[in-house]
């Protein structure tokens, strides 16, 4: 085969894969083929675990887990749960970056309420990431039960998480606490129990926490 043959070779079979390429659907192509699907375990509430549950993941469940902050930069540094780490929409749309997750670990989305969580969700979801889920009421939530004084947190016990609503951030906080301030990590000892429904199935056995926020 002489050289212009080995070219025109190569040329094809880089057009065949340019198209291959090209014929693969988008992540949102692919997020509106399944939209109906998985609007419907959302409204199911299967996907949506109680913010009493986080605290026994945290502590108690024995099950490896990441807690990711999908919040923008400013909520984040302002008030986040402890070892949540900040995650972008545009890292989750990184199919090399999506690749990487941990395998047999739970992953808890968290935004100031749920919008934003659950479409972080879609996009983990639609692409084959399992064990993910949502907190309910997302950090709004979470801090209407847990970031109050100590002697006032079982006043608030019957709250409900604000749904979906807007995911802006409805607490003020003076300075940047991050994961500093107590209600980040709230020790199941000393708060008031709460009753839940279980979603989380136990994968991937891990030492458990000790001791909580002191």
């Amino acid at each position: 085969m002489n050289r212009t043959k080995i070219v025109g070779a190569l040329v094809a079979v880089l057009a065949a894969a340019g198209l291959l390429v090209m014929r693969q659907p988008s992540l949102d192509a692919r997020l509106a083929d399944v939209d109906i699907e998985l609007n419907a375990g959302l409204a199911a509430r299967s996907v949506q675990i109680d913010p009493a549950e986080l605290v026994d993941l945290i502590y108690n469940f024995n099950t490896a887990l990441q807690i990711m902050d999908v919040r923008d930069e400013a909520d984040y540094n302002l008030f986040h749960i402890v070892d949540a780490r900040r995650v972008t929409f545009e890292q989750m749309e990184n199919p090399k970056w999506v690749k990487g997750l941990p395998k047999q670990t739970v992953i808890v989305l968290v935004g100031n309420d749920e919008k934003r969580a659950v479409e972080a969700w879609k996009r983990l979801s639609v692409q084959g990431v399992n064990n993910v889920y949502v907190l309910a009421g997302g950090i709004n939530f979470w801090l209407d039960l847990y970031g109050d004084a100590p002697g006032q947190r079982g006043e608030k016990m019957l709250a409900q998480p604000d749904l979906p609503g807007n995911d802006i951030f409805r607490h003020r906080f003076t300075f940047a606490l991050g994961s500093k301030h107590p209600g980040a990590d709230p020790d199941p000892k000393s708060i008031p129990p709460r009753k839940y429904v279980k979603k989380v199935k136990p994968i991937g056995r891990v030492a458990k926490k000790s001791g909580g926020c002191g």
